[in-house]
């Protein structure tokens, strides 16, 4: 079975942020009775730490509310005058400014080395759907079936579908997701041989490419004749890397070959 790459998702970053919000009262609440022994230094590092994990795990939106709670618990805390949102000390302005730009930088570092790690994820699964439409071709295995099953679950996509040319005309031959009416293929966007999009179909999420939402198609070639279609209906506004966009097209000569 293909293993879902992760997905990046805002919710996900909100509730990260909200768990950094509640940290960083926590830490004003249980540290400001140390205020005096504990020092000033150690308290910021302990903000930092959890402005830092937030932006790194939660990416950008985390990392952002993390830094203005950090720095409104410190402040509210341990600025003088105390239990205030006022300082009186240009110093301490420093250290809520700190604090401000370490949730910054580390959101952003934090967005983008998650966007890396899905990147790579996806490529690998790509690859490993590549692999398993191959095999089950040189076996005999029903590859058009394995190809439809792999590629709904690589895409998360709504309907993914293997139609063949025959002598009364097209027939679909191997489909899962949900059932969808009968398509006018000729009308869908067509991918070429390495999965590009032509020009007047390219639309992006967040900077990377989806699919038309009506439809995709990739023509099965063997030698210079059409001999059928592989269809995929994503999901709205799906980003697709361009490895998996390859693999579309890299399974469909698979498909035409077999």
């Amino acid at each position: 079975m293909v293993r879902k790459p992760v997905r990046l998702d805002e919710g996900e970053g909100i509730v990260w942020g909200a768990a950094a919000f509640a940290a960083s009262v926590l830490v004003g609440v249980v540290l400001e009775p140390f205020r005096g022994s504990l020092g000033l230094e150690n308290v910021t590092i302990i903000y930092l730490t959890v402005v830092v994990g937030a932006g790194a795990v939660g990416g950008r939106s985390s990392g952002l509310v993390a830094a203005v709670s950090a720095a409104l618990s410190y402040d509210f805390f341990f600025t003088t005058p105390l239990r205030t949102l006022r300082i009186d000390s240009s110093d301490q302005v420093v250290t809520v400014l700190l604090l401000l730009a370490a949730g910054l930088v580390s959101s952003l570092a934090g967005r983008a080395g998650r966007r890396a790690g899905v990147r790579a994820e996806e490529e690998a699964a790509a690859i490993r759907t590549l692999h398993a439409v191959g095999r089950a071709a040189a076996l005999g295995q029903r590859p058009d079936r394995i190809a439809v099953e792999r590629l709904l679950e690589l895409l998360d996509a709504r309907a993914v579908q293997v139609v063949r040319d025959g002598e009364h005309g097209e027939h679909v031959v191997a489909a899962a997701g949900e059932a969808i009416g009968e398509l006018d293929l000729g009308a869908l966007p067509h991918l070429d041989d390495e999965g590009r999009l032509p020009s007047g179909h390219l639309r992006s999420v967040g900077g990377t490419l989806v699919l038309p939402a009506e439809g995709a198609v990739v023509d099965l070639v063997k030698g210079r004749t059409r001999i059928g279609s592989l269809v995929v209906i994503p999901r709205p506004d799906r980003p697709i890397q361009r490895a998996t966009r390859m693999a579309i097209a890299a399974t469909a000569h698979e498909l035409a070959m077999a």
